[in-house]
């Protein structure tokens, strides 16, 4: 390995930090909501799945509902995390395969 393949390298290195530093500004400049309970609850995250927003829609509610709200809120959660973990691998997939 030369003097021209270190520099490669190091070059390589620098900019895949480049890279990593733009999709962390990415990640948290995201926002990905889902619902549950056909719109009663919304919630919405950031790229890192960080709870960012929930909305919760009381006229779409009544007194039976109450019982079920924190499991509706629970889901609308997790589907919004889910689909923010899903868009964060679907970015990496594409910034690595620009890498390889």
């Amino acid at each position: 390995m030369g003097l021209g393949d270190i520099k490669d390298m190091m070059g390589q290195m620098r900019a895949a930090q480049q890279q990593m530093k733009e999709v962390q500004k990415k990640l948290s400049s995201m926002r990905i909501s889902a619902e549950s309970g056909g719109g009663t609850v919304k919630a919405t995250v950031d790229g890192e799945a960080n709870l960012l927003d929930l909305e919760i829609d009381t006229a779409l509610l009544d007194i039976d509902e109450l019982k079920v709200l924190p499991k509706l809120i629970k889901k609308a959660i997790q589907e919004a995390q889910k689909d923010a973990r899903k868009q964060v691998m679907s970015d990496m997939k594409g910034m690595l395969g620009g890498m390889m």
